[in-house]
């Protein structure tokens, strides 16, 4: 008997690819969050501390405090610039989450349709062998 061949055998390859390409780039996103989520939060400290800690004691210079306060600005500018980051890969991350689901769901479709047409080759070959098994008791009891 024939070997069961599926016609879209490789659409399901390149399903399989697909959803390994998008998965990295899943990946890659969210490795691309959690390392700006780690430098918001040391941007936060950073801030944190500058803000809580005294002045040095003694003379302080007018030029020393706006340099601080501009330093202190631009930690703040930081954070802001990092929190926007972390907004737009974190949408990023939700298309490609979709991305790969709709790129599953497709490959399921497929493998579920080949599923099925192989239940429909197996049904064909029992219904021709049970010809052959007919044909052969025929010939034997004739």
């Amino acid at each position: 008997m024939a070997k069961f061949k599926f016609r879209l055998q490789s659409l399901i390859k390149v399903k399989e690819i697909q959803e390994k390409k998008v998965e990295r780039e899943l990946a890659t996103i969210k490795n691309n969050i959690l390392k700006e989520q780690a430098r918001l939060d040391d941007l936060k400290h950073e801030h944190e501390r500058l803000v809580s800690a005294s002045p040095v004691e003694g003379k302080v210079r007018a030029a020393d405090i706006a340099l601080r306060q501009d330093y202190i600005q631009k930690i703040s500018s930081q954070i802001h610039f990092e929190n926007t980051r972390i907004v737009l890969l974190t949408q990023s991350e939700n298309k490609k989450i979709d991305e790969v689901m709709e790129v599953k769901k497709d490959k399921e479709a497929i493998e579920r349709l080949r599923e099925k047409r192989f239940e429909e080759y197996k049904k064909d070959i029992e219904k021709k062998e049970q010809v052959l098994i007919d044909a052969l008791a025929q010939r034997i009891s004739g």
